[in-house]
């Protein structure tokens, strides 16, 4: 074998071996997205189970569920309590949203969807807080467009726009 023959076959193997690390690398970052979603869904779990964790707080129980059933009934002070709550559900939902974990769920068309309805049913004064002050702080008009729909068809109206992260807009 002459020096040129070597030098082919040296450069082949080279190539080989290059390609072979390119495969193994790619692997490696499949592997790390995987990894990274699954951690945003462990963490987005951790959230929510936390704020959930606060409904059964003796002090916060009782506001959680006036709040829930008529936010109109809610003192000054516990307004400000449940507003915090639902900010933290809506801004977790929010990034679960927007992580692109949204798609088709056990049957699910949309899984933001399904537990607006769930949750709105059969607590409406969440959807008063998304009308009044959650629909200001939703940024994602994708994720916007489908809890006014849910809105619609649980209400039989359109969300009053007029709101404003809480005030209420006079026309001029």
């Amino acid at each position: 074998m002459d020096w040129d023959q070597l030098a082919t076959l040296s450069q082949l193997v080279t190539g080989v071996a290059t390609l072979a690390v390119a495969v193994l690398l790619v692997g490696q970052l499949r592997q790390q997205h995987r990894d990274s979603e699954r951690e945003i869904l462990y963490t987005a779990n951790r959230d929510i189970t936390n704020i959930f964790g606060r409904t059964i707080d003796p002090h916060f129980g009782p506001i959680w569920h006036k709040g829930g059933k008529d936010f109109d009934s809610l003192t000054v002070v516990e307004e400000e309590q449940y507003r915090v709550l639902c900010y933290s559900f809506m801004a977790t939902q929010s990034v679960n949203f927007r992580a692109g974990h949204e798609g088709l769920d056990r049957g699910i068309d949309s899984r933001v969807r399904a537990q607006s309805m769930g949750f709105w049913t059969t607590n409406p004064g969440m959807a008063t807080y998304y009308e009044r002050l959650g629909r200001s702080h939703t940024f994602d008009p994708e994720l916007r467009a489908i809890l006014d729909s849910v809105f619609l068809e649980l209400f039989g109206r359109e969300v009053d726009t007029s709101w404003h992260f809480g005030m209420k807009q006079v026309a001029s």
